[in-house]
């Protein structure tokens, strides 16, 4: 990739999308489960479970089990077991840094909107190098407001530098394609089977090594 984009200020969602997160998302849930005596939620059902933030994903989970516990009671339990084991199963997509560094060489500006919190975020950016290319970052807890909502988007747009005109979001689900079209942004699905509904987006790439084909078409 040689040739500069038109839209050159990218942001990009997390899990799902940068890194395969739910293997550890899932081991965190799970052992706050089983302090409680719940019953174990399976991997596959916690990815489905993931992208509206951490007190929603708890939520989903106590009922998908059928427990009366209230998400907001354990969120400060489940912050521990996850903060403390973020990066032990995660593993970034395939091509994601071949990728992000192709597009920092051709002049983009990358960021993160993400509606995990900004703790874990940060780690995980630290643990696979991604924090040298990413220059900013919002996490879900980072402003009042979350994904969907237009405000994180354009909190990094801001950040970066850029304006919505040359901006695209990249994302994996629904809230990604929302938050978008509330911020006035396009939206590049790459589909990865996190999130309660699939989104059914006009701009689609195969795959992350596949992005840079995408976006020259913007």
């Amino acid at each position: 990739m040689t040739q500069a984009l038109r839209r050159n200020t990218l942001v990009f969602d997390l899990d799902g999308t940068l890194v395969d997160s739910a293997p550890d998302i899932a081991a965190a849930v799970n052992a706050l489960f089983a302090e409680l005596d719940l019953p174990e939620v399976e991997v596959p059902s916690i990815q489905r479970m993931i992208g509206d933030g951490a007190p929603m994903l708890l939520e989903r989970a106590l009922l998908h089990v059928g427990a009366a516990h209230k998400a907001a009671d354990l969120m400060a339990r489940f912050s521990v077991h996850y903060d403390d084991n973020a990066v032990k199963l995660t593993k970034v997509y395939p091509e994601v840094i071949e990728t992000l560094t192709a597009l920092r060489k051709v002049g983009c500006r990358l960021g993160v909107c993400t509606n995990k919190p900004i703790g874990p975020t940060r780690a995980l950016l630290a643990a696979f190098g991604l924090d040298s290319l990413i220059e900013a970052v919002v996490g879900g807890d980072s402003l009042p407001q979350r994904k969907p909502q237009p405000e994180p988007l354009l909190t990094v747009i801001q950040a970066l530098g850029g304006t919505p005109d040359r901006a695209v979001l990249i994302g994996d689900s629904a809230v990604d394609l929302a938050c978008a079209a509330a911020a006035g942004v396009p939206a590049i699905i790459i589909p990865s089977g996190y999130g309660m509904m699939q989104p059914e987006a006009t701009v689609t790439a195969a795959s992350f090594a596949d992005l840079p084909r995408v976006l020259a078409r913007l």
